[in-house]
């Protein structure tokens, strides 16, 4: 299989394969992984060692949970023939997977969920569009023929504004927008609750995939069928990859659309509008009681619904997971030299003088601070920095070897390790 041992690990523990029975022991929920894989970081493991260490028992000594027990956990790695089989079947039909450690897996999802984001985001498409955020575009499937119309228009003039559409891929108001912006030639973020592999296959997304304008992802097995409960939970990572959303169309206190959109209410995660209903006692009325807003009538400016956030041109590139600060406007934030290492702090500076200045220097400069902190204690192998730095493999090996040129790292062998040399202060 194409897939590293990491990645393999992931999928054994939080993935279904089949139809389970009801005396499986069930794949670890996003919150559990979490858990878990916290503690493998915490102990300097990795999951690659589960698989590698021939004892799952022996390489988890001390670990204690009431719920991820140790049987549960050498049962699920025992499937690796249905991986096997599952995986071959979805690389195929041209799936992708990405974990929470590969260096183009959304950061908006972790930093909005934390440890409740998926461990594993099965696509089809431009992973790139995952991080580029948009405007979300959501509603009932039973949305009238106005509404339809409407989303369709809004999903238009927002991607011939230059921004994504995001939404659910459900029939009706999800899956209007998302054509609506694929016929403008626009960029879409479609997040499904079920039938990834189908999807990826229709006639009706084939040509927004060949061009790269489309991106498709589930959190779930890429065969599963609807389920209520995966449809309810597929509706938090809709609007954390947005930057703003649009309720078309919803009931009144209860449906996923208004469970949903009362969620990204409650957590802040982006602003909520909602468009205008003549009836005051509509579902879309009393989601404005809630907290939302109404949508402007004629103007769907992506970047007054969202604000500065949503421009594309003042945000600090992302190179990947690696550096963990969030991206903020760059007329807001200002480059500061502090000893052994590089902080952003609010002021007033020009936009094109911090751009000049992420640079691949300035990139590389964060990779030796974290090297710092990976390696304080010892050396640490490749395999340890890739879980530790969540950066790609090509890139590391790039950088370890240029730190070992300039005088930052040190080589070690048997086994090969690498150490940064501490450094007083690094300039950008």
């Amino acid at each position: 299989m194409n897939l590293s041992l990491n990645t393999q690990a992931v999928l054994l523990l939080t993935t279904w394969f089949a139809k389970a029975a009801e005396t499986d022991l069930k794949p670890l929920t996003p919150n559990e992984w979490g858990r878990f894989a916290l503690w493998l970081k915490e102990q300097d493991k990795t999951p690659a060692g589960l698989l590698e260490s021939g004892s799952a028992a022996d390489y988890l000594a001390g670990w204690v949970d009431a719920e991820i027990t140790i049987k549960r956990i050498e049962y699920l790695l025992g499937r690796s023939v249905a991986l096997s089989l599952s995986w071959e079947k979805w690389q195929r039909s041209g799936l992708w997977v990405a974990t929470r450690s590969d260096p183009d897996y959304p950061s908006r999802l972790k930093k909005h969920l934390k440890s409740y984001a998926p461990p594993v985001l099965f696509g089809c498409g431009n992973r790139q569009l995952l991080n580029k955020g948009g405007i979300a575009m959501v509603g009932s499937r039973d949305a009238t023929p106005e509404q339809l119309a409407a989303t369709t228009r809004i999903a238009g003039e927002t991607a011939l504004q230059g921004h994504s559409v995001v939404s659910g891929g459900a029939r009706g108001v999800d899956e209007t927008a998302m054509l609506g912006a694929l016929a403008k030639e626009g960029t879409v973020v479609g997040i499904l609750a079920d039938s990834l592999l189908r999807s990826a296959t229709s006639s009706k997304y084939r040509s927004g995939l060949m061009s790269k304008n489309l991106v498709l992802v589930s959190p779930f097995n890429p065969e599963a069928g609807f389920n209520v409960g995966n449809a309810m939970a597929r509706n938090k990572y809709i609007y954390c990859l947005s930057d703003a959303a649009i309720v078309v169309a919803t009931g009144k206190g209860s449906g996923g659309t208004w469970s949903g959109a009362v969620e990204n209410l409650k957590k802040g995660w982006v602003p909520l509008w909602v468009l205008k209903h003549p009836d005051k006692n509509s579902g879309n009325a009393a989601l404005v009681q809630q907290g939302a807003k109404w949508l402007p009538d004629g103007d769907y400016s992506p970047c007054k619904l969202a604000g500065e956030s949503l421009l594309p041109l003042q945000t600090l590139p992302v190179e990947s997971s690696l550096f963990d600060y969030a991206v903020q406007p760059l007329q807001n934030v200002i480059v500061a030299e502090t000893e052994a290492s590089a902080v952003y702090s609010t002021g007033e500076v020009d936009a094109e003088k911090i751009t000049s200045r992420i640079s691949e220097k300035s990139f590389f400069v964060f990779f030796i601070q974290r090297l710092q902190t990976a390696t304080s204690d010892k050396p640490a192998t490749v395999e340890q920095l890739l879980e530790v730095l969540d950066i790609n493999k090509t890139q590391l090996n790039d950088w370890l070897k240029r730190g070992v040129a300039e005088g930052l790292v040190q080589k070690f062998s048997k086994p090969i390790t690498y150490q940064a040399i501490k450094q007083q202060a690094f300039v950008l």
